[in-house]
């Protein structure tokens, strides 16, 4: 099963299938029907729903960390993990109902194409869950087919909620420069971390062994293996940067100015004396992939300020003896 979309949204359909077209406005739920284990405004969503991602959340967790985890106690809350993760499932559901709700006024709704492929999916799911205990809990394909028809429209509602975001990022803003780096160290560690200076004397043999190293490195045309062989740094060997993603602003502005094939002169930082090659001040698909970042973080704060807003206009209600049935995780909260 391709992982549930569960940063997205979800559009609850509880009669199987799934909604081509505006639906018309329910009356008012005054009570809850069978099964139920959550309302989010109008809406009433089966417990085998929440199955269904418990149970993937389940074996995501167990592929890792194995399956006697379940058990184990969170410090910050003094419950077991599985009650912990339980309720983070539960929270994702809300938030993927909440905001599926908004799809009829955003005019979104899943094409023929999709729900063939939702049923393909859905199909193949099943096949999984062969000997499954959530069969046994009433889980069948309809079921997954709403949660497949859900994550696939969520999508969608995302797309569409952050259309108008302005993706105009300019050049100068996004530009990734590439650098390779030989540091030495400018002062003695010992086996214990502790720092011991070295004297004026040592520090300029230093300086003037990397001197020699750049005078040496400009013969080379593999720049990065030579680095590789001789640097104390290789946290800064090889270094991709754009404005603003160094915190020291001088050492930002210092390699800035270099352009394609300009050696640094020697740079000091805490621990160790660094020169710099600048292998392209422009590396277009490094900048390009930054732009896309970029307007991706655009989306998720324009999305995060729109579910700030629905989340306060709806009312979630949760069916708690039901909900508290529907488990996966065989938790049993031991006395300590």
């Amino acid at each position: 099963m391709k992982r549930l979309f569960a940063i997205l949204i979800c559009f609850a359909v509880l009669t199987g299938g799934c909604q081509l077209f505006p639906a018309e406005k329910k009356e008012e739920v005054t009570g809850w029907t069978e099964g139920a284990m959550l309302k989010v405004g109008e809406q009433q969503i089966d417990y085998r729903e929440g199955l269904v991602y418990l149970d993937a959340t389940r074996k995501d967790y167990e592929q890792y960390y194995g399956t006697d985890i379940w058990n184990y106690r969170i410090k910050t809350n003094g419950d077991t993990l599985g009650i912990t993760v339980k309720e983070q499932v539960l929270e994702s559901i809300i938030y993927l109902k909440i905001v599926c709700l908004r799809a009829n006024e955003l005019n979104v709704y899943l094409s023929e194409d999709e729900l063939r492929e939702v049923d393909l999916q859905a199909a193949e799911y099943m096949k999984t869950l062969e000997g499954s205990e959530i069969l046994e809990m009433g889980v069948n394909e309809n079921v997954v087919r709403r949660v497949y028809c859900d994550n696939y429209l969520a999508r969608k509602v995302f797309e569409q909620a952050t259309l108008n975001i302005d993706t105009n990022i300019p050049n100068e803003v996004a530009s990734q420069h590439h650098f390779y780096s030989i540091a030495l160290r400018n002062a003695k560690i010992g086996a214990n971390g502790e720092r011991a200076e070295y004297t004026e004397e040592e520090k300029s043999a230093i300086r003037d062994q990397l001197y020699s190293m750049r005078e040496t490195w400009k013969t080379y045309s593999d720049m990065y293996s030579y680095a590789k062989t001789k640097t104390d740094d290789l946290s800064m060997l090889d270094l991709m940067i754009g404005k603003g993603d160094l915190k020291d602003g001088n050492l930002e502005n210092i390699l800035m100015g270099l352009r394609d094939g300009e050696f640094s002169d020697i740079i000091e930082g805490e621990n160790y004396y660094y020169i710099f090659y600048c292998d392209t001040a422009f590396d277009a698909d490094a900048t390009q992939a930054k732009k896309e970042e970029m307007i991706a973080d655009r989306q998720k704060a324009e999305f995060e300020r729109l579910y700030e807003q629905w989340r306060a206009e709806t009312v979630v209600e949760v069916n708690r003896p039901v909900w508290d049935k529907a488990d996966v995780f065989t938790v049993k909260v031991e006395d300590e």
